[in-house]
């Protein structure tokens, strides 16, 4: 498969093509063929310093959206043929290739309407926003919230 690869930490002015092999699924995992990949702060910022996981050549993309095109072992969630979206795995390869795995239990379901570019925009942006408005500022259904500057990861 083609990928977008770093093959040392270092600017993502250093990412080449390369060629690697398919990755298989594990069990829980699935393989999505990538449609699209967004590009986030974090991407860049993991090239810079790394991750001790990484299988170099590294390959980054965290927001990833695409088809369902193998599963592995135990995988009952999503189905071949599927259409999802995931936020990665910072240990593993990413969505700047063809190919990508990612664990069943983190993807969401795209519409087969939204654009891939506009899918792969979401996740990581998605992740940030429901974490700070849910999880952090506890907003409950009678509260109201203004946001004055949302922007990035588009």
């Amino acid at each position: 498969m083609r990928a977008l690869v770093l093959d040392e930490t270092g600017t993502c002015d250093a990412l080449r093509q390369a060629d690697l092999p398919v990755p298989e699924p594990r069990p829980g995992q699935v393989r999505i063929a990538v449609e699209a990949c967004g590009l986030n702060p974090s991407d860049y910022q993991r090239a810079a310093y790394g991750v001790p996981e990484w299988e170099w050549p590294a390959v980054l993309g965290l927001d990833v959206v695409g088809t369902v095109d193998a599963l592995g072992a135990g995988v009952t969630r999503v189905s071949l043929g599927q259409r999802v979206a995931c936020h990665g795995d910072i240990r593993a390869r990413g969505g700047f290739a063809e190919y990508t795995l990612a664990d069943s239990t983190v993807l969401a379901p795209v519409p087969d309407q939204l654009a891939p570019a506009t899918a792969a925009a979401v996740p990581s942006a998605g992740l940030t926003a429901y974490q700070a408005v849910v999880r952090r500022l506890r907003v409950g259904d009678d509260d109201t919230v203004l946001v004055t500057g949302g922007a990035g990861a588009s």
